[in-house]
């Protein structure tokens, strides 16, 4: 039950606090006061979006809250879910800061506004205009019987499964797509895999190559050049004949003098070094051999790399090594995309089947429900002074969607000489008005809503059926807490706890204010919303008749 609602810097109120009372708390004041305020107050603190301009002064915080008790009502879940310790008095409070951020606690503990708006619709229901024009829609129709039902949590889990079949069917729509693709793609891919394979390709094999190449094609030129270094260095007239002459000339002197002795030395090394080189330029040309196919061996496999390396537009072996990997796992891929699609087939077919067989049990609770929900709205409509009133839900299976498998329209007919019709092709707005009521107030007793509210959900209605709607409230109001707004004496006059809201408009910026009002300013009260500002004496006896009533 709703205990207290606090506002400071919201709209037109400075600050609020206020609190209510079991039974039926009627809410009345004048177009324009500010009574759609509170709707919003308590919207906000339910977790509702907050729109520009929500602070009275934009530099201020404004803050809302709602202390609730819990006393009877079955919320350790959603306390253990949110990590929230849970209180018999919970406060749910919203916070708007300059700038635009926004913040949410439960007892204290932040909150997301998910959680928020899922702990606030299982405290508080409120119901307004909006909600009489929603009941044209088949969608809002269908959440009424799941609710009635007893079964929103089902749909809210099958709505979770939908959404995950969904999102794997289009997975294997993806993967199926791409394997249809990757197999027009596949043979060109293992002729390039095959094409780099054959070609067994070595790192940095390609420089070895090009040098032995380089050996094999000019062979006769390398050995004529190696033979003619070997005589130059070893011939007759060769560089060693004239360093053994030279060594000669200067043995004697080295044997005097200690600096021509170095030169000796030097002499000796360039002998022994010379003498190095004439052998190793006859061993190399040893080696040479001219080999005319070994050069065209060696070119074309050259050719191969160089062909293959412009071909794929890299420009070393590296590169063709790296592609042939890539083409390896690319055809890997490929073969483990048709393993993939198996699986997903698998994975959809199976939640598909559980998906059907879920959405068959739903449509087995509505089909339940259907028939005794619209004779007991047909029962309802009748008090609320509708007698050749008929209702009827239509209902058909169609294929499956977020909701289930079913398709929902509401019948009526207001007289007994026309035949059932669409509701929102028949009904005007006083009759969706009692239409909406009917429901609520047998939602409200299926699922012992703790706290209701009714944002002038009278509209269109007047007099006598005024009455009946008032009375209906009254009932409800006895098995839980009732809030109403409304423009009508004779609702107003059903009240346990009478509020009215006013602006007033003398101050710098206008504020709207709430006041209770005590049972002796109750006729005055009822009077004016008879007559108007001026009050008539026949004004005062009809509210004293209301009350009385």
């Amino acid at each position: 039950m709703l205990q207290r609602l606090h506002i400071r810097n919201y709209l037109l109120i400075h600050e609020l606090d206020l609190s209510f009372e079991k039974g039926l708390s009627i809410i009345t004041g004048e177009t324009g006061s500010g009574k759609s305020i509170l709707i919003g107050a308590l919207g906000l603190a339910m977790g509702e979006r907050a729109e520009a301009g929500t602070q009275r002064d934009p530099a201020l915080r404004c803050v809302i809250e709602l202390e609730v008790d819990t006393k009877g009502l079955d919320l350790q879940a959603w306390f253990t879910q949110a990590e929230v310790v849970p209180e018999r008095f919970t406060i749910l409070r919203r916070q708007l800061d300059p700038g635009g951020r926004s913040r949410a606690f439960v007892n204290d503990t932040p909150v997301n506004l998910d959680q928020l708006r899922e702990l606030g619709g299982k405290l508080i229901h409120v119901h307004s205009q909006h909600h009489t024009l929603l009941l044209n829609d088949p969608r809002f129709q269908l959440g009424l019987v799941d609710h009635l039902a007893g079964q929103k949590q089902d749909v809210h889990a099958f709505g979770q499964r939908y959404s995950t079949w969904r999102a794997l069917a289009h997975e294997l729509k993806a993967a199926t797509t791409e394997q249809q693709r990757a197999q027009v793609e596949q043979d060109f891919l293992s002729f390039q895999l095959n094409e780099l394979e054959e070609a067994r390709l070595i790192a940095d094999e390609q420089g070895t190559i090009e040098q032995e190449l380089g050996r094999a094609e000019h062979a006769e030129e390398i050995i004529q050049a190696l033979h003619n270094l070997e005589e130059g260095l070893s011939g007759d007239r060769g560089a060693l004949g004239i360093l053994t002459r030279s060594k000669q000339f200067v043995a004697k002197a080295a044997r005097l003098d200690p600096e021509v002795a170095m030169v000796q030395e030097r002499l000796g090394a360039a002998h022994i070094e010379l003498k190095d080189l004439s052998d190793e330029a006859s061993r190399i040309a040893d080696l040479i051999t001219v080999d005319p196919a070994k050069a065209a061996k060696l070119r074309e496999r050259l050719d191969l790399l160089q062909s293959l390396q412009q071909k794929h537009r890299v420009t070393d072996i590296a590169g063709l090594i790296a592609l042939r990997d890539q083409l390896q796992q690319r055809l890997i891929g490929i073969g483990s995309l048709e393993e993939r699609v198996i699986t997903l087939t698998i994975q959809e077919s199976d939640q598909r089947k559980a998906l059907e067989l879920a959405a068959k049990a739903l449509s087995e609770g509505r089909a339940k429900a259907i028939g005794p929900f619209s004779k007991k709205v047909g029962a309802v409509l009748l008090d609320l002074g509708m007698p050749h009133a008929q209702f009827l839900f239509d209902h058909r299976t169609t294929s499956i969607g977020p909701s289930g498998m079913d398709s929902i329209y509401a019948l009526f007919t207001a007289n007994k000489d026309r035949a059932l019709a669409p509701l929102e092709k028949v009904a005007s707005g006083g009759e969706l008005s009692r239409v909406m009521l009917a429901m609520i107030s047998l939602a409200a007793n299926s699922q012992s809503l703790p706290t209701v509210v009714f944002d002038e959900i009278d509209t269109g209605v007047s007099g006598e059926v005024a009455d009946r709607v008032g009375n209906l409230m009254k009932r409800m109001a006895k098995d839980r807490q009732v809030l109403a707004i409304t423009h009508l004496p004779q609702i107003a006059s059903k009240a346990d706890t009478h509020l009215v809201v006013e602006k007033d408009q003398k101050r710098t910026a206008a504020e709207t204010t709430i006041r209770k009002v005590l049972a002796e300013d109750r006729v005055e009260v009822l009077a004016h919303m008879l007559s108007g500002r001026k009050l008539t004496k026949a004004a005062m006896d009809n509210a004293k008749a209301l009350l009385e009533g």
